[in-house]
């Protein structure tokens, strides 16, 4: 989190902000977890459990749409097709762009 998403303040580091004292504490937990969530999936891939990290991606994925997570599973995406789907860009979700 880099400024509240109520008042746009910088964000400081602390679990309220600085300026309309919003509690940031929940919305903090939910970037952890979400940090969390992508460390083992990329754990699972490294180990070659591929359905199991799709699972867990999905899991980040209902948490925040973050471009990272799509990028993560538009690589599994394309383990999965192999060298010939490879070539094939994705978009920031993860399916291949078609066209």
């Amino acid at each position: 989190m880099e400024r509240c998403p109520n008042c746009r303040a910088r964000w400081e580091g602390g679990e309220t902000c600085r300026r309309c004292g919003m509690d940031l504490a929940p919305l903090l937990a939910v970037e952890r977890a979400v940090e969390c969530l992508i460390a083992r999936a990329v754990g699972e891939l490294a180990a070659g459990e591929m359905q199991t990290a799709v699972h867990t991606l999905g899991k980040a994925r209902d948490l925040t749409a973050a471009p990272l997570i799509g990028h993560l599973r538009g690589f599994v995406h394309s383990l999965r097709e192999g060298p010939r789907g490879s070539d094939q860009p994705s978009d920031s979700s993860g399916e291949p762009r078609s066209g």
